[in-house]
């Protein structure tokens, strides 16, 4: 039998098989990799809304809250005149914690109820802490 330098058809289904594996690996630590990226950034940016709310409090001598809507996936920054802006959760994170009533309140002196605040996504979470001095932390 005479070999030409080619490969044979079972061969290149190994190849294809052994290819198509490792491309799936490496599409499940990619998916993990965007959601732990989208988790970071939707945290940082409610840690941000929190300190912008506080500094709003502080500013004006009046109350400012945010206000969690888990079903809907948004935040929003509201004061005595309404809504300041709202924000949207990234797909696929998600409100696994929320403080009591769904909302934090800034008072005029910049001080708030404790609340913790868990995003998730998948697996993974990460929490945005307020003390009582309005501190917002974002471990």
């Amino acid at each position: 039998m005479h070999r030409s330098g080619g490969f044979t058809l079972f061969e290149t289904l190994v190849g294809l098989a052994l290819a198509t594996t490792v491309a799936a690996m490496g599409g499940v630590r990619l998916t993990e990799l965007l959601a732990t990226a989208r988790l970071a950034t939707a945290a940082r940016t409610l840690a941000t809304t929190l300190r912008l709310a506080r500094g709003r409090a502080l500013a004006t001598g009046t109350s400012v809250e945010t206000r969690f809507d888990a079903p809907g996936h948004t935040y929003e920054l509201r004061d005595g005149s309404g809504t300041i802006e709202v924000h949207g959760l990234p797909r696929g994170v998600l409100f696994a914690v929320l403080p009591a009533r769904s909302r934090i309140v800034f008072g005029a002196l910049g001080t708030a109820d404790n609340g913790t605040i868990t995003l998730a996504a998948g697996s993974r979470s990460r929490n945005v802490v307020v003390n009582q001095r309005g501190r917002v932390r974002f471990p």
